[in-house]
C-alpha cells in the first residue's frame, strides 16, 4: 500500500491536517507543504469518477492521503444510493471515504459497504490463494475507513448513536452546518457554546468507544483566525482537522496581500 500520512497519524495518536483540493497540481503542492490529507469532493464540485481515480493516484504518488467525499444531499432525507457510491469509491482505490449522512440508517449502510472485499477489485487482485481471502481481507478492512460526516439535523440528533455504531472508526462533525442547525440561523457561529458542548461530548464518547472525532474550521476570513481555530480543535481533542479548501485559503491570503497594493497601484 502507498504511504498514508493520515493513517499513520490516526494510528499513532497524532492530529492530521487536511483541506479540499480539486486539481492534481494542487495535490502535489499540498503534499510538498506538509498537509496530511486532502478531500476529493464529489458533493459540490464537477469531479467525476474518472477524475476522482486520477486524484487518488496523484495523492498516493505525492505522499498525501486522498479522502473521497461521495455525492449526497443530507438535508433531503434518506438516499439508498450512498452505500452504492461508497462501494464504487472503494472500487476505484479509495482507502478513506467520507459520507455526509442524513440519518442513522445511511451511516449504518455506508459502514457496512466499507467492509466489502471489492476494494480495487478491477485494479489489483490481492489474494494468491483461497486461504488469503479471510486473513488478508480482515487486515484490509481494518485499514479501510468509511467516515460519517454530521451536518444534518437528524444525524446531529443521532450523533451519540452513530459514534457507538459497530465498525465506525472516525466520525467527522461539520462545524458550519451543525452550528446553523443548533442556532437556527443562516450564518454559522463556530464559537457557539451549544456546538462545543456537543463536540466535547462526542470526543469523550469517542474515547470511550475508540472512535476518532474530526472537525473543521468553518469559514474564517484571516489566516490568523484559521490558525486559532485549528489550535482550539486540537485542544478539544479533534484528531482529524479540515481547514476548508485550497481555493478558499488562497482567497483569504490574497485579500490581505492585495489590500495595501490597491492603494499603491491606483
Amino acid at each position: 500500500m502507498a504511504k498514508s500520512p493520515l493513517l499513520e497519524k490516526l494510528q499513532n495518536g497524532g492530529t492530521a491536517l487536511g483541506l479540499y483540493v480539486n486539481s492534481p497540481d494542487m495535490v502535489e503542492l499540498c503534499a510538498h507543504l506538509g498537509f496530511d490529507y486532502f478531500i476529493i469532493d464529489q458533493m459540490f464540485s464537477g469531479l467525476d469518477w474518472g477524475r476522482t481515480e486520477e486524484m487518488i493516484r496523484t495523492g498516493e504518488a505525492a505522499g498525501i492521503t486522498p479522502v473521497v467525499r461521495i455525492q449526497s444531499n443530507p438535508w433531503n432525507g434518506y438516499d439508498p444510493r450512498m452505500a452504492v457510491d461508497v462501494t464504487r469509491a472503494l472500487g476505484v482505490g479509495a482507502q478513506f471515504v467520507t459520507t455526509s449522512v442524513s440519518n442513522f440508517k445511511e451511516a449504518e449502510q455506508c459502514l457496512a459497504a466499507g467492509e466489502d472485499w471489492h476494494r480495487k477489485v478491477m485494479i489489483i487482485h490481492y489474494y494468491k490463494d483461497y486461504d488469503e481471502w479471510s486473513t488478508k481481507q480482515e487486515a484490509r478492512s481494518k485499514e479501510t475507513f468509511v467516515m460519517p460526516l454530521i451536518e444534518s439535523e437528524e444525524a446531529l440528533e443521532r450523533l451519540d448513536d452513530i459514534i457507538r455504531m459497530p465498525g465506525v472508526k472516525v466520525v467527522r462533525i461539520a462545524m458550519t452546518d451543525s452550528s446553523r442547525i443548533l442556532n437556527e440561523s443562516q450564518a454559522p457561529d463556530w464559537y457557539l457554546p451549544a456546538l462545543w458542548e456537543r463536540f466535547d461530548r462526542a470526543v469523550a464518547l469517542g474515547r470511550e468507544h475508540n472512535v476518532i472525532i474530526g472537525g473543521n474550521t468553518s469559514y474564517a476570513y484571516t489566516l490568523e483566525e484559521l490558525q486559532k481555530r485549528i489550535a482550539k480543535l486540537h485542544a478539544h481533542g479533534a484528531r482529524m482537522i479540515l481547514v476548508q479548501g485550497a481555493n478558499f485559503l488562497f482567497q483569504v491570503a490574497m485579500n490581505d496581500f492585495l489590500k495595501p497594493l490597491r492603494h499603491i497601484l491606483k
